[in-house]
């Protein structure tokens, strides 16, 4: 079946290894621009400019005598060797630096897509430093060497040799597990950017008269019934219970839109269109879809204006635009100020 795979991201299996030039690119891997790149050591050099200032003035400071200034520069350089192992320990546990995170950038392990640990962070470092013994030219040439790379991913001659790549998280951040996963089954199942319809939409929940093939909205759980939800039968499509922030229920199956005023593209089919009240307009017209199957569920952005996020374990992760992403019994979903929780797939 074409489509998605249902599998928590934190408990998938690690991407083989190493990983080649075509695999990254199967999962849709970037590698950094180079105005960014430079953007990014410019922001990591200022703060190393600034204490390194002081130091500068040492050698006067030392033959003055004077202790105020000695001072100055011992503080100067105590910063700036603090803030250098702190650029470091970071850059090879996170594969991020200030300037790396300001400007959504990682480095992270060409072979396997992890982050480079913190020697092979220093040997990255060190590189374009002992290049500069030609003054100007070897830094230089090292930093620029990213532009002549034969893999065409922008790997400089220091990043070789630490085995390190500099990618856009625009586009895959292969730390993210479930937009790593997301990336992986898209690779798998070569799916496109929009959903996926069906071929016929689901059966409705409620007794609806068989012979209706319009969108309708899922019935609300009745209040009144005390009994769990009954086990679908053999011949029924999949279903999933879910529960929105102002606690209505509704039981769905097929491909659903929600949203202000839900409704389907040109020849799309759909099995339920779910309309949701937000008097603030943070909800769009069709915010997201869920997209229940047999072997599970997912949610996929429909280009809403203030995005969708899967909540798990309290942690949030953004859905991109047309990416099923898997989700399971206890996530919640937050789209615009409302949110829906998952109750059982």
């Amino acid at each position: 079946m074409s489509g998605w795979a249902i599998i928590d991201a934190r408990e998938a299996a690690p991407e083989p290894t190493p990983v080649s030039v075509d695999r990254a690119a199967q999962l849709g891997l970037r590698a950094a621009p180079l105005g960014r790149r430079i953007g990014a050591a410019a922001i990591d050099a200022l703060p190393a400019a600034v204490f390194a200032a002081p130091v500068a003035l040492a050698p006067r400071a030392i033959l003055s005598g004077e202790l105020l200034w000695i001072l100055i520069a011992a503080t100067g350089a105590l910063l700036l060797v603090v803030y250098g192992l702190v650029q470091l320990a970071s850059h090879g546990s996170r594969g991020q630096t200030f300037g790396k995170q300001l400007l959504q950038l990682r480095t992270v392990r060409a072979d396997t897509l992890r982050p480079i640990g913190f020697w092979r962070a220093v040997l990255k470092a060190g590189i374009p430093v002992a290049a500069g013994v030609v003054p100007v030219v070897g830094t230089a040439v090292v930093l620029l060497s990213p532009l002549w790379d034969r893999e065409g991913r922008r790997r400089g001659w220091h990043d070789h040799a630490a085995r390190a790549w500099l990618i856009d998280l625009r586009a895959v951040d292969p730390t993210d597990p479930i937009a790593f996963e997301a990336a992986r089954g898209r690779a798998r199942a070569r799916v496109d950017a929009a959903p996926v319809p069906f071929a016929a939409p689901s059966p409705s929940p409620s007794a609806a008269a068989p012979s209706s093939s319009a969108a309708s909205a899922p019935s609300p759980t009745a209040a009144s019934a005390p009994s769990a939800p009954a086990e679908p039968a053999p011949s029924a499509s999949a279903q999933a219970r879910v529960r929105l922030d102002t606690g209505e229920e509704y039981l769905v199956s097929g491909l659903c839109l929600v949203g202000r005023m839900p409704a389907p593209e040109p020849n799309e089919r759909v099995a339920y269109a779910l309309p949701v009240r937000d008097d603030a307009r943070s909800v769009s017209k069709t915010h997201f879809a869920l997209d229940v199957r047999a072997e599970g569920m997912a949610v996929l952005d429909r280009g809403s204006g203030n995005g969708t996020r899967v909540i798990r374990t309290g942690v949030e992760y953004p859905v991109a635009v047309g990416v099923p992403v898997p989700i399971r019994p206890g996530d919640r979903i937050r789209f615009g100020d409302r949110t829906m929780e998952v109750l059982h797939v």
